[in-house]
């Protein structure tokens, strides 16, 4: 511009490609000193917010205690419960609920490590243990109680059509004495338990001779008949080892029945022997022997009659109010004496 000396190129050379040197620390300046009228005008406005701050608290205290009295709050409250409760706000949640951020915070809450300590805890805690044991036991004890009284209920309508086909007048009221269907599903948990037990046992035994010795050839016709043999022994074992130490097999403990001489007393082991041999002998005949269980005033078979014994309902819920109960020591009371109307439930 005319009036200014002319830059040379020198000049711009410096100004814009300065020589790199060392940078010098940047120094603060020092505070600035309030003056006395800023400090005064801060100890004013401190003043008076102390004094408006309780007549602030009254004037609110005071509008709040007339809108509770004229009904303002619980309108506001109904219609918040009404906006809460309309589909609108059910839509917006689901939509907040389904949004990507929403998964991305339940995926980082649910992966944290605290999540999974919590999950532990709660998982051993004992009221939660607790809690689930009795769940277990209470189903299994509704499913033991409800096979009961279907298996009893069979046992009527059974012997009810036995009855009819041979001309016999009905029982008025069901006996103590257990029928055919009820130790039929007994004997039959107690096959179950005993095929499992074998089965696990040929597994171990056939494992082991596998591994030391190199059995050769077909030998399934021998494995059948060695099967078989063992089969019935050991059923004869298992049914007389629970016949005399607790006078009823798993399987009748599950549906409640016992063993009982035809006194009332408690069965000897000679007499448990006897039942054994008469067991086997009723099931010569293709099962002919235990068709007296349909047919008898005691629903007693050939093993019962041979040995004196009889099988009773064993129940205190469902049998107690049943002609001949006599309630075992060390069995508990029913809470009410049980009732049988020809065909219900016991």
């Amino acid at each position: 511009m005319p009036g200014q000396p002319e830059s040379t190129p020198a000049d711009v050379d410096e100004v814009l490609d300065p020589e790199p040197g060392p940078l010098e620390p940047r120094r603060s300046a020092p505070p600035r000193q309030r003056s006395a009228i800023e400090s005064a005008a801060d100890g004013v406005v401190d003043l008076g917010i102390r004094v408006a701050t309780p007549f602030v608290r009254f004037g609110w205290n005071t509008a709040r205690g007339i809108g509770r009295r004229l009904g303002v709050s619980d309108a506001v409250e109904r219609q918040v419960g009404r906006a809460l409760d309309s589909d609108a706000a059910a839509r917006t949640t689901e939509r907040v609920l389904e949004t990507p951020a929403a998964n991305q915070v339940w995926d980082t809450v649910l992966e944290s490590e605290q999540a999974q300590k919590l999950v532990e805890r709660v998982a051993e805690a004992p009221e939660v243990r607790s809690a689930i044991t009795s769940q277990g036991l209470g189903l299994l004890e509704d499913v033991r109680q409800t096979a009961r009284r279907a298996a009893r209920r069979a046992d009527d309508e059974l012997e009810r059509l036995v009855r009819k086909a041979l001309r016999r007048p009905a029982r008025g009221q069901r006996p103590v004495f257990a029928g055919g269907a009820t130790r039929l599903l007994a004997i039959g948990m107690d096959a179950a338990i005993l095929s499992g037990i074998l089965m696990l046992i040929a597994a171990v035994v056939s494992a082991l001779l596998n591994a030391v010795f190199s059995l050769g050839g077909d030998n399934t016709t021998a494995a059948i008949a060695f099967g078989a043999l063992a089969w019935w022994l050991s059923a004869g074992v298992y049914l007389g080892i629970f016949w005399i130490l607790a006078e009823r097999t798993p399987g009748m403990t599950f549906m409640a029945l016992r063993i009982s001489t035809i006194r009332g007393a408690r069965v000897g082991p000679r007499q448990d022997l006897k039942r054994l041999i008469g067991f086997a002998l009723a099931l010569i005949p293709l099962g002919l022997g235990f068709l007296g269980i349909l047919t008898n005033e005691r629903r007693r078979g050939w093993h019962d009659r041979f040995a004196d014994t009889e099988v009773l309902y064993a129940d205190p819920e469902l049998d107690s109010g049943l002609p001949g109960w006599v309630l075992q020591p060390g069995t508990r009371p029913a809470p009410g004496p049980a009732r049988w109307s020809g065909h219900g439930d016991g």
